[in-house]
């Protein structure tokens, strides 16, 4: 049985007065019965028959520390009061499905209680994954789209949604070979608000022949000011997450969005990269975040998997060998439409990993 379906109270955890009320006021909507706990001694009875979970930055760490005895907690909505910002960091500290400035967000938070009855491990196929790299030059960005690819190519009607979140990548559209066609690009996607849902977004994006919609930077020969910030980037992904289908975000550590379900940690089988990985396990551990590993072997690397295992304290999920051609490949190319065998196998037993 469903663990949100087989729930019936919403607990309001909220520390700041008036959030608190928008809060309470949104859950008495639904059906549910509310729980509101102010008294922090007070969380851990409370989430045994939760539905869902409201909590706000007063309230979070406390929540997250409460959910690590918990088998199974609930979905967690993370508030903040108009205008915001969210605080992402204490938004990762609970575990936090998605995050909304209330009022200005008041639909949507109704419209993610109601989406809570069926969270993304119910549907086949689909998942939101930040991919990372522990170093530079260790292909992140062409394994996120290998991901996105690797997913497309694996049944008739699937979709990806590969987001661009790195300030100074290239692009990933040049990647895909999508830099000239049309639809929108980070600087002209409105969803601050929240607004939109994932079916619009996809087709509000450029996308390659087998179904992979892609959301970068512009592509301009003048000036270009913009600045993709927390609060946009979290937007598309939550609209994303709430959707079916694959969403992959190239990122940097200091950028994960809060409704990524897993972050894919790419590690070169060298020295310093296993050093930086360790330490970006850590942090990411704090965060309660589900970490994948993948060991991108280059011919002069120098360590094995079960050295680089000694080295990070994390078990390496899969391997991803040197594939010869590849990046002159995507000099010319761009990332072949049929995989290298090598990168579709890493790919797909990522994909395994994370349920998608």
């Amino acid at each position: 049985m469903n663990t949100a379906q087989s729930r019936s109270t919403i607990v309001v955890a909220i520390g700041e007065e008036a959030l608190h009320a928008e809060a309470v006021h949104a859950a008495a909507a639904t059906s549910h019965e509310v729980i509101t706990v102010t008294d922090p001694r007070d969380i851990p009875r409370s989430l045994a028959g939760a539905y869902t979970v409201l909590v706000d930055a007063l309230m979070a760490r406390v929540l997250a520390s409460t959910q690590a005895a918990q088998t199974a907690p609930a979905p967690v909505l993370f508030l903040a009061a108009d205008p915001g910002p969210i605080d992402y960091e204490a938004a990762l500290a609970c575990h936090a499905d998605r995050a909304f400035i209330i009022p200005a967000e008041i639909k949507e938070l109704l419209a993610a209680i109601a989406q809570a009855a069926h969270p993304p491990e119910d549907r086949p196929g689909s998942a939101t994954i930040a991919v990372v790299g522990a170093s530079g030059g260790v292909g992140t960005s062409t394994f996120a789209a290998a991901l996105a690819r690797s997913h497309c190519t694996a049944g008739e009607q699937a979709r990806a949604l590969l987001i661009d979140a790195t300030a100074h990548s290239g692009g990933l559209d040049l990647l895909l070979g999508v830099e000239a066609l049309p639809g929108a690009r980070w600087p002209e996607l409105n969803i601050g608000d929240g607004s939109i849902d994932a079916a619009d977004l996809y087709r509000a994006l450029p996308s390659t022949a087998d179904g992979i919609a892609v959301l970068s930077a512009a592509r301009s020969t003048v000036k270009d000011t913009f600045t993709l910030d927390a609060t946009l980037l979290a937007a598309a992904t939550s609209a994303a997450h709430a959707g079916e289908g694959l969403c992959v975000v190239d990122c940097t550590a200091d950028n994960i969005p809060a409704s990524c379900t897993h972050v894919v940690l790419v590690v070169a089988a060298e020295v310093r990269s296993a050093a930086a990985a360790a330490q970006l396990i850590l942090r990411l551990d704090e965060a309660r975040r589900d970490i994948v590993v993948v060991l991108r072997q280059r011919q002069w690397a120098a360590l094995s998997a079960p050295e680089v295992e000694d080295i990070i304290h994390h078990r390496v999920s899969a391997q991803l060998p040197t594939v010869r051609g590849l990046t002159r490949s995507i000099e010319i190319g761009g990332l072949p439409a049929r995989l290298p065998a090598a990168l579709a196998k890493t790919a797909r037993a990522v994909r395994e990993e994370v349920g998608a």
